[in-house]
């Protein structure tokens, strides 16, 4: 989700932690000669463990220090009285409090300095509002040249290049961060045209070069509000009067989301999600400042498959609703794209969380705690994480059928609720009543399901699961056939029987042919190939770029049920053995139904779930 230019997910998931910590400290140490980071850090401290949404630890990232005006070359006039770089404003000038910047130096064990941090200063003081009105047209930039060129002769003073140099800010300093990038070719003789842009909670961007990772909250009404329009009327105009907006825009996180308590209320944002509206729309604005979301998220279990769109859910519920309040997709004014039931990777907390999936195929790490993870229909990757949790799942255990699996998952499978994979997880429960199984809960052990309705003496009228077995692949390329396959990672080709087929192809570009019968096909992660036809089979591509292909001359019904559903894929569907040829031939045999597009291809029918026609874009569907 933070990869960044040339970097690994590993360095960038580093950079977008270590501007974070930069960018936070920059933003609260000092206020007013008031140490509000310090103090904000000891109270945090001081509460017992769970109040709070996360452990707040306001300080500056280890081995990072302060860099003063005498070792830039520069007088003790050149900063405030709170230790700030002053920053000439257009409009007020070098008015106290107005437009700031400090520069942090990285040094090693041998006292080397490493790195370079130029970290611009957010709203601290009514001065900084004026300066708004001009951040989408750029005027404060040549006002950066008299501190950046003394960064740049103390960088190369150094041996450092512009990219050992980290550009960032919080709020309104994100946004100065953004004004740097735009004109980095001409600030300090273009000097930093090659360091790494990294800002939080930005209300403008830059787009241009790929040269800056914007990170922040959809439920944010600061992140993106002035878009990336040239002029402030310009942003105002297409905002309706600066309303929060859902701009997609390449260089930030577009559905990234901070649930805490006041998003989890369905009322939220008690009125218009606008910038006049503090109580509401700033809430996130305010929370994410002491956050670890952005840490959590780069420790996640499934941190390698999002990417920088990918519907992310971090919870950030405090310790009065933790314990009542599932963290899930749920509508919002702030989803203007409405992305309820997309993949969305749900993301749990040190403390005990409830995290609930939709009918996307959902990624959810619980990480610390004792946790209960509801997931919901289609194709889940569950990851428990330390402590005892507890997977819920719909239906009693006669509507599924449980597999243990080589590389140390299970696999829960129902015909009427999807494919769930799981690990880390202690136990099942299964929530419906029934004759058999009503309330039910197991231990999952690595041979079977423990039944926990009976004990001591009466532990002798447990019904234990024993798992079913299954054909599995290794963490290599195999080829497969049987009734239940799981091909796990590498590029596999799993082939069905012709009775009803379970096949799962895991981690991998994987082709899968369920062949005759009422076949359950999973890709997984990766660019897969699903074939289906004959019978009534369901085809669920999961991550990735995925094609579908649909043989026409087979009687019966396939359903893709994750066509397209996030922002970040780009499934194809080829129909082979069909008369059509053409997208407008098409639409004359298909329907808009409620569970999505119907088309009648000639022997199968094909439903495509949720989409409608406006999904089928040119070049979305083929013909062989």
């Amino acid at each position: 989700m933070f990869d960044y230019r040339r970097y690994s997910a590993a360095e960038s998931a580093e950079l977008a932690n270590t501007s974070f910590g930069l960018a936070v400290f920059g933003q609260l140490q000092p206020i007013y000669e008031s140490q509000i980071g310090s103090l904000a850090k000891a109270l945090g401290q001081a509460m017992p463990p769970g109040v709070t949404a996360n452990q707040i630890n306001v300080a500056l990232p280890a081995g990072w220090s302060d860099v003063g005006p005498a070792a830039l070359g520069l007088g003790p006039d050149a900063v405030d009285r709170d230790g700030y770089y002053i920053i000439e404003s257009p409009l007020t000038g070098r008015t106290y409090s107005g437009a700031q910047a400090k520069v942090y130096e990285e040094r090693d064990a041998h006292g080397q300095v490493t790195r370079l941090s130029v970290t611009f200063a957010g709203t601290n003081s009514p001065v900084d509002l004026a300066d708004y009105t001009q951040l989408n047209s750029g005027e404060i930039a040549p006002n950066m040249n008299p501190l950046l060129t003394a960064v740049r002769d103390y960088a190369l003073g150094n041996g450092l290049t512009a990219d050992d140099v980290i550009v960032t800010g919080y709020s309104l300093g994100a946004a100065y961060t953004n004004v740097m990038a735009k004109y980095a070719n001409t600030l300090a003789g273009g000097f930093f045209a090659d360091s790494n842009y990294i800002a939080h909670a930005v209300p403008y961007t830059y787009e241009g070069d790929d040269r800056v990772l914007n990170i922040g909250y959809e439920n944010d009404v600061v992140h993106r509000t002035a878009g990336d329009f040239d002029s402030l009327g310009e942003a105002v105009q297409a905002s309706s009067g600066m309303m929060g907006q859902d701009y997609a825009l390449k260089s930030s996180t577009d559905n990234l989301i901070l649930f805490g308590d006041d998003y989890a209320n369905p009322a939220w944002p008690y009125g218009p999600f606008a910038l006049y509206n503090i109580p509401g729309g700033w809430a996130a604005h305010v929370a994410g400042l002491t956050t670890d979301a952005v840490a959590r998220i780069t420790q996640s279990a499934f941190y390698g498959e999002t990417a920088r769109d990918s519907l992310v859910i971090v919870s950030n519920l405090t310790g009065a609703t933790r314990g009542v309040t599932w963290v899930e997709d749920v509508q919002r004014p702030s989803d203007r794209h409405d992305h309820v039931g997309d993949s969305a990777f749900l993301i749990g907390s040190q403390y005990g969380d409830r995290l609930r999936g939709n009918v996307g195929n959902d990624y959810i790490d619980a990480m610390a705690g004792d946790d209960t993870i509801r997931p919901g229909d289609g194709q889940n990757r569950i990851e428990g994480g330390s402590g005892t949790d507890t997977l819920e799942v719909s239906g009693t255990m006669r509507d599924w059928s449980v597999s243990r699996l080589a590389d140390g998952t299970t696999a829960f499978f129902s015909t009427s609720y999807g494919l769930d994979i799981v690990s880390g997880v202690e136990q099942v429960t299964f929530l419906d009543a029934g004759l058999v199984g009503q309330g039910r809960s197991y231990a999952i052990e690595s041979d079977r399901l423990e039944d926990l309705t009976w004990n001591g003496s009466l532990a002798f009228l447990d019904q234990d699961v024993a798992y079913t077995p299954a054909w599995q692949g290794t963490a290599g390329n195999d080829t497969l056939t049987g009734s239940r396959v799981f091909g796990l990672a590498g590029n596999d080709v799993l082939t069905g029987t012709r009775s009803s087929d379970l096949l799962s192809g895991g981690a991998g570009d994987d082709r899968l042919d369920g062949r005759g019968g009422n076949d359950a096909i999973y890709g997984g992660e990766g660019n897969d190939v699903l074939t289906g036809g004959g019978g009534r089979d369901l085809l669920n591509g999961g991550l990735g770029d995925d094609l579908f292909v649909v043989d026409a001359r087979q009687s019966g019904r396939v359903t893709i049920e994750d066509f397209r559903l996030s922002d970040v894929e780009q499934d194809r569907i080829r129909i082979v053995g069909s008369t059509i040829r053409s997208d407008a031939e098409l639409r004359r045999h298909g329907e808009q139904t409620a569970d999505g597009l119907l088309l009648h291809l000639g022997a199968s029918d094909l439903l495509i779930e949720h989409a409608t026609w406006s999904t089928l874009t040119p070049g979305t569907v083929s013909f062989g």
